[in-house]
């Protein structure tokens, strides 16, 4: 599996993470779901986590759901979830395998001192036990 994202969006997600240092970002992907899947564009959303900020995110349903229907009134598809690691490494966390949900790409971005160190894209196993890292392709 792989993904490929316009290097513009990607520059956005950076630009997004650098702004809510300390604290994680996240976002929607949103694209195409075919084989390799395609980001057309990204829509930013609230880190709605009542603590520990720093270290996980939570993104609010009502969100979720604006931005399904917002990919479908594009003929889009919301493929997956983007967020940042603040002075974490990229690999995605406990806390991130504990709420991720099967078929979704999962883009994940490592920030040291507020600043872009790595970025990589990820899968959930088919069992739910583990993450795999997948291709990931900036246009």
């Amino acid at each position: 599996m792989a993904v490929s994202i316009p290097g513009v969006q990607l520059q956005y997600i950076l630009n997004h993470a650098r702004s809510a240092y300390p604290e994680e970002c996240c976002g929607f992907l949103i694209g195409r779901s075919s084989e390799p899947r395609q980001v057309d564009r990204v829509l930013p959303a609230e880190n709605a986590a009542r603590s520990s900020r720093n270290k996980q995110y939570r993104i609010d349903p009502a969100e979720f759901i604006r931005a399904d229907e917002e990919a479908r009134r594009s003929s889009l598809d919301l493929i997956g979830f983007y967020h940042s690691h603040p002075d974490a490494p990229v690999e995605p966390s406990q806390t991130d395998l504990e709420n991720a949900l099967l078929s979704y790409t999962y883009l994940v971005l490592s920030l040291q001192n507020g600043e872009p160190r790595d970025v990589a894209a990820w899968s959930l196993s088919r069992d739910k036990s583990a993450f795999e890292l997948i291709e990931l392709r900036i246009l």
